[in-house]
């Protein structure tokens, strides 16, 4: 059940939040038209393929859960930086609709937090696929490439190594799911190693449902879950055509909306004490469990003995996988000041 927001989110130095959406989208549409006449940028207006050098049986251990949390974290991340939304501010709202689940984080400056929005996650139930909107957003081929991210130095956000649209694209491709984005008038298109391309690659082409001019407003569009392809940043996740036993069941959908502890209606505890060094979970469902700024740690939590309660960590090193934080030591530290 959504739950309503008490007090309207403000931007930086206190700007209520859709002065700073309007800041930002006025912003995106020159940096838009300054790349048309920046011979450097020409390349995002013809088709390229753009090659990513990954090992179809690098993170062999991933499923698709992992590879939608980091879609899922480089959504959230992409809302909280552009926007300047604070942690406890972002609360994306669950909703069962008739033909589709619509996850929409909700700009809480306008009337009473409706009408307007910062993003959407949707999940279509008839065609069963998945797609993510971050508004006001950009990506560029530069962008593909490892160890290549806006996020470094920012403490607050979960991602800093640059590398997870490229695996989560790449696992989910080895698990029978193509992964499509829609930006910056382009379609960008992922394919996996076969008997024509020996490394798994990144098709870029410009689209023909781009259009000259756009007049919307964004947060209107994205509360009415569309977005657009010169404005937005759109990821789709569905079955390859030549797999189409593989569509993403709604019970798929819902594993995967469990490594996040964000979704108020769905993934939010009931019971939950939020500090500055991070949060302490009651709830007995998540007893033993470890999330890191939202997300679900999947290795083991401990190596003695599990806790005995769950917790959000807001700082520390978690390992390459995603698993746990590196070091014991201070991991022990984050609880003891929790």
């Amino acid at each position: 059940m959504e739950q309503p927001v008490s007090e309207p989110l403000s931007g930086e130095n206190g700007r209520p939040l859709a002065e700073v959406q309007r800041q930002v989208s006025d912003q995106l549409d020159r940096e838009l038209r300054q790349d048309k006449i920046n011979e450097h940028d020409q390349s995002l207006y013809r088709q390229q393929t753009v090659s990513l050098s990954i090992s179809p049986n690098y993170v062999k251990q991933w499923d698709t859960t992992a590879a939608f949390r980091e879609l899922y974290q480089n959504w959230k991340d992409a809302i909280l930086e552009r926007f300047q939304v604070e942690r406890r501010d972002f609360q994306p709202c669950y909703e069962n609709k008739r033909d589709c689940i619509s996850i929409i984080v909700p700009d809480a400056s306008g009337p009473h937090g409706r009408g307007q929005a910062l993003g959407f996650i949707k999940y279509e139930k008839k065609a069963e696929r998945v797609i993510l909107a971050n508004s006001c957003a950009s990506l560029r081929p530069d962008d593909l490439q490892f160890r290549q991210t806006s996020k470094e130095g920012s403490h607050y956000l979960a991602g800093c190594r640059g590398e997870g649209l490229k695996l989560a694209a790449m696992v989910m491709s080895r698990n029978g799911y193509k992964v499509h984005i829609a930006a910056g008038g382009c379609d960008w298109s992922f394919r996996a190693p076969g008997p024509s391309r020996s490394q798994f690659s990144c098709v870029i082409r410009p689209s023909r449902n781009a259009t000259s001019s756009l007049h919307t407003d964004p947060t209107s569009d994205i509360a009415q879950l569309r977005s657009h392809i010169e404005r937005d940043v759109t990821i789709t996740i569905g079955p390859e055509r030549n797999r189409k036993r593989d569509k993403i069941s709604l019970e798929l959908f819902k594993k995967w909306l469990g490594a996040t502890l964000d979704i108020r209606g769905f993934s939010y505890p009931s019971h939950i004490i939020e500090t500055k060094a991070g949060d302490i979970i009651l709830d007995a469902s998540f007893h033993g469990k470890v999330f890191y700024k939202g997300m679900l740690l999947s290795g083991p939590v401990s190596e003695t003995e599990s806790f005995r309660l769950g917790y959000n960590f807001l700082a520390g090193t978690v390992n390459r996988d995603r698993q746990r934080l590196v070091d014991k030591q201070e991991e022990a530290n984050i609880v003891r000041r929790i």
